[in-house]
C-alpha cells in the first residue's frame, strides 16, 4: 500500500505570528553556543519543530522578556484542539492549544482576565496534514493527533513561556477547537518563547549540561547566555533577579 503523503502549510500569517523583533541580533556565536549539542532526553520536542523560521534572535532570556507583555512558569497542564482555519491552499490549518498552568507569574498575569484561573492557552501549529486520495483536500487529517502531542508533551512537564494574546485572526475559521473558559483568549509565543524542562536529562546532567530544551527552536539559537541555567528553577531565579518578579 501507497504510504500517505505529508503537506506542510508554508503561510504567510503563521509566520508573520510567530515573528519577533530583538533590540541585538547575534551574529557571530560563541564557542559554547556553536558546541551546544541538543541532548535526548525524555520529551519529543519534534512535535513543536514544525516550520522554519527566520528571525533575529534575542540574546538573553532578559532581552525577550522586557519585549514581551507575559511571561509565566508552570507546568503542562494538557492539550487540546485548537482552531481550524481555511488556509485559502484547499487544505486546512490545523491548531493545537497547549494549556499551561502557571506557578510562578514574572510580567503580566495577575489581575489579566485572559489568564482565568492561572491557566494560559497557547496556541500553536498542529503541523502537517496526512493526504488522503479517497477525500477532498479539506478533509485530510492532521499528521499529529491531540493524543499525540499528550503522549510527546506530557502533562506536569515544567515550561516557561513568553506569550501575548493573539490578535484578531486573519484566516476564516472553519471550526473553533475545543472551547476556552468564559474571559479567556489564545496566547501566542515568539520562535524562542517556550523553554521546558526535560526529566530525563535532568537525570543525566552533568556539572556543565542543562535539562532545558527549547521548544520551536533549539535553546542556543540566541548564543550562551541561554545555556547558563541547568533548570527552569535557575532560569526563573535569573529572571526574577533582573527584576521580573510580579
Amino acid at each position: 500500500m501507497r504510504k500517505p503523503l505529508i503537506f506542510t502549510l508554508a503561510l504567510a500569517t503563521v509566520a508573520a505570528m510567530s515573528a519577533c523583533s530583538a533590540t541585538n541580533s547575534t551574529e557571530v556565536r560563541s564557542p559554547q553556543a556553536l558546541s551546544y549539542a541538543e541532548g535526548k532526553g525524555v520529551l519529543d520536542i519534534s512535535v513543536l519543530r514544525t516550520a522554519e523560521r527566520d528571525f533575529p534572535p534575542y540574546e538573553t532570556p532578559e532581552q525577550l522578556a522586557s519585549d514581551r507583555p507575559i511571561v509565566a512558569a508552570g507546568v503542562i497542564d494538557g492539550w487540546q484542539q485548537g482552531p481550524i482555519l481555511d488556509s485559502g491552499t484547499g487544505t486546512l490549518d490545523y491548531r493545537i492549544v497547549l494549556r499551561m498552568r502557571v506557578t510562578e507569574p514574572l510580567k503580566g498575569v495577575k489581575g489579566r482576565a485572559s489568564i482565568p484561573g492561572g491557566i494560559i492557552f497557547i496556541e500553536l501549529s498542529q503541523g502537517a496534514v496526512l493526504s488522503d486520495p479517497t477525500a477532498p483536500a479539506d478533509q485530510w487529517k492532521p499528521y499529529k493527533s491531540v493524543a499525540d502531542f499528550e503522549k510527546a508533551l506530557p502533562a506536569g512537564t515544567k515550561i516557561l513561556a513568553f506569550p501575548r494574546e493573539r490578535p484578531r485572526q486573519e484566516l476564516s475559521g472553519v471550526n473553533p477547537g475545543t472551547p476556552l473558559p468564559a474571559d479567556a483568549k489564545l496566547m501566542l509565543v515568539p520562535p524562542q518563547g517556550l523553554i521546558l524542562e526535560d526529566p530525563g536529562l535532568a537525570q543525566q546532567r552533568s556539572d556543565d549540561s542543562t535539562a532545558l530544551v527549547g521548544g520551536l527552536e533549539k535553546l542556543n539559537v540566541g548564543g550562551a547566555a541561554w545555556l547558563k541555567y541547568k533548570d527552569i528553577d535557575s532560569l526563573v531565579s535569573h529572571l526574577r533577579a533582573q527584576g521580573f518578579n510580579e
